[in-house]
């Protein structure tokens, strides 16, 4: 029966927590600078003209936004590289540091232009640890969770940025409340970044001392899928790029606008008409807080009936509710009626949880493959939401200082944009629900063509099937129904003990368990040592046999060791350090039959053979051969001086790994006799230089 893997609840749950906990901070750091922004704009952008002021304080929280998309390209690359935790762990002490920066940096009064230049620094590095940082929190928690529960646990993920934008509100409402208006315009609001700064250090270390790397990691790392360059890779991979194209313009640009405009300008404009700065961050709290259950809930319906409704409901039905919102908004100002703002608020921040809720963060997980996923993850929604969100107060400031209608502004950026930008997903994209993350890790995707004899088939026919296709094992079925498993070193052994060439393969057959299709490959990996045997065969749900896992293919030994050539250390680890000795070697006039015998005594596959005059290095002959040559009755007791391959390649004991890397890849061959003074003294193989790759 098939295993299909899934993370055990109760270690899905710390998971989620902690990165929860790390994303919510990030996120609490990050917004603090947004909801303190006009008393920023005075101490670090003084102007004669306040708005001038302003969109200079507004353009420093831009400039963080877009440096996002760098942060989530070069944390990414160390996801993919090093790993998930990693990659979090690190963006999450860069924000902490660029935190605390904000804290005690100095003012304009006090440093002139260096203040200002200094935040812009300090913004940039928050934006790169925040574009690093969430995207490898979605990888680290998406790639641990079920899939058919992706979209509501990490929906649970998405509540962090508008639980951290209500959280930065309410410290800075309880600050204001603690100094007095007046002293938090002075010196309080430092403290909302110092006491952010600390959290965020407390969460690190927890993460640090408690949680692994993911299981997709993980088996990437084993099966040696790990990409290089998954940068190069997102670009230049045609199919890669299409899928960012359609998901950064078609989805998350298409909502980045709708999204900072719930939770960021709706306070802003209720400030343009005369709310108090304490009081709008108070209402959109609230109403953020009111909204979170949202985030889960349409992550969950995503998981019913699909990502795709859900998504473009989100966009579209947010973007379209804003002229009248804000309409109605303009009629409760002045005097403020705070029960119908934060019923008006309300409605925008619960239509922001259609969108921005799990249906979101699985639609990204499941679109890209695991090799470039943080990459890819992180890179598109930070364009999406970095770019075309982070630059919403910008624009809409920038429309304003244009047009004079603020009314006017917010529809042209966020209704009209972000209507025409989904229109690209709403005609090109598909229904990702139900797809498997470890898919493209199963054993199916990674079966290669078997060799299948019938059960009563002699070992002859077998042994002439296996010669004529270069095939190492043959899978045994009856009806197509898997049987077993035979390789060549078990039909060798069996002729070396006298079996006849007419015996049905079923005698020799080992029952190995098989992979089935939809498991993880590397549990298929498992077997191997298990039963002992070189390859295991792939079967469906009816156990009908669809090909083999070969671990030299699934290792991806080839690549490896070719890439090994080219690595500096191999140049200073020489063959004596890791060759097999004594060699075991057979004489020229030796018979096959003998050869067979010595094979199996010996459970090696690869024999140096000598001349029995010189005792010198004047063939080789391997298991692949004997089968091929024993297959015919007639040959058993001639000696191998009439088969073996005489074209000996050979490595000294002084010889580098890399020489002997190179030799094997040029010649194609998996065995190397080691010689000194024309005599081997030790045999390497293609498996003992990957394993040192």
């Amino acid at each position: 029966m098939a295993r299909v893997h899934t993370v055990p609840f109760r270690e899905v749950v710390p998971v989620a927590v902690i990165a929860w906990s790390g994303a919510l901070l990030e996120w609490v750091d990050f917004y603090i600078y947004a909801i303190l922004a006009k008393i920023l704009a005075k101490k670090f952008f003084p102007a004669t003209d306040p708005l001038a002021s302003l969109l200079a304080s507004f353009a420093a929280l831009a400039i963080g936004f877009l440096f996002r998309p760098l942060g989530a390209l070069g944390f990414g690359k160390l996801g993919d590289q090093v790993g998930r935790k990693i990659a979090f762990l690190t963006a999450i002490t860069t924000m902490m540091i660029a935190t605390l920066g904000l804290a005690v940096l100095p003012s304009y009064e006090t440093i002139g232009i260096l203040g200002s230049i200094g935040v812009f620094i300090l913004r940039i590095l928050q934006g790169l640890a925040l574009g690093g940082g969430y995207g490898a929190a979605i990888t680290y928690l998406g790639e641990f969770v079920p899939d058919d529960k992706r979209g509501l646990i990490t929906g649970f993920l998405f509540t962090t940025p508008a639980f951290g934008m209500g959280i930065a509100g309410n410290l800075a409402s309880f600050f204001q409340g603690y100094f007095g208006p007046e002293a938090f315009s002075d010196y309080g609001w430092r403290w909302c970044f110092f006491v952010a700064g600390i959290i965020v250090f407390v969460v690190a270390v927890i993460i640090h001392v408690l949680y692994k790397d993911t299981p997709v990691f993980l088996a990437l790392k084993q099966i040696r899928r790990v990409t290089s360059s998954p940068i190069k890779d997102l670009f230049t991979n045609k199919h890669y790029m299409w899928l960012f194209l359609l998901v950064w313009i078609g989805v998350i640009g298409a909502h980045g606008p709708v999204w900072y405009t719930n939770q960021l300008y709706v306070s802003y404009f209720m400030q343009h008409h005369g709310i108090s700065v304490g009081m709008a961050s108070k209402i959109l709290a609230y109403a953020t807080y009111a909204a979170l259950w949202t985030y889960l809930f349409f992550g969950w319906l995503s998981d019913k009936i699909g990502r795709k409704p859900v998504l473009v409901f989100g966009i579209y039905g947010n973007a379209l509710i804003f002229p009248i919102i804000f309409h109605i908004m303009k009629g409760y100002v002045n005097p403020p009626d705070t029960t119908m703002l934060f019923i008006l608020t309300a409605i925008l921040t619960y239509f922001n949880g259609i969108g921005y809720s799990g249906a979101m963060s699985a639609l990204v997980l499941e679109v890209f493959p695991s090799r470039i996923r943080t990459t890819a993850v992180g890179f598109t929604y930070n364009m999406g939401y970095g770019v075309f969100g982070g630059l919403t107060p910008f624009m809409i400031t920038l429309l304003l200082k244009i047009t004079g209608n603020l009314y006017l502004s917010i529809i042209i950026w966020s209704t009209i944009v972000p209507c025409i930008m989904g229109l690209l997903y709403v005609f090109k994209g598909w229904e990702t629900k139900g797809t498997r993350l470890w898919e493209e890790l199963s054993s199916g995707k990674f079966a290669r063509p078997a060799l299948t004899v019938s059960s009563k088939a002699t070992l002859q026919e077998v042994m002439e099937k296996m010669a004529a296709e270069g095939q190492r094992v043959a899978v045994v079925a009856e009806n197509g129904r898997y049987v077993g498993i035979v390789e060549e070193r078990k039909i060798i052994k069996a002729i070396a003990e006298g079996m006849s060439l007419s015996t049905p393969v079923e005698k020799i057959a080992i029952k190995a368990e098989p992979s089935y299709e939809i498991e993880r490959v590397i549990d298929g990996i498992a077997l191997l040592d298990q039963y002992g045997v070189k390859s295991v065969a792939v079967v469906d749900e009816n156990e009908r046999v669809l090909g083999i896992i070969d671990p030299r293919y699934v290792f991806n030994e080839i690549a490896v060791l070719t890439a090994g050539t080219k690595k500096g250390f191999t140049e200073r680890i020489h063959v004596s350090e890791f060759m097999k000795q004594p060699a075991i070697t057979i004489e020229d006039k030796t018979t096959l039959l003998e050869a067979a015998n010595l094979m199996v005594k010996h459970n090696i596959g690869f024999l140096p053979v000598i001349s029995s005059e010189t005792l010198r290095p004047v063939g080789v002959i391997s298991e692949k051969d004997l089968i091929a040559l024993l297959s015919k009755e007639e040959n058993k007791n001639k000696p191998i001086k009439d088969f073996m391959k005489k074209n000996v390649i050979t490595v000294t004991p002084q010889s580098t790994l890399k020489e002997a890397l190179e030799k094997l890849v040029t010649n194609k061959i998996r065995h190397l006799p080691v010689v000194a003074e024309g005599k081997v003294v030790g045999v390497i193989s293609a498996k003992d230089c990957f394993k040192l790759v």
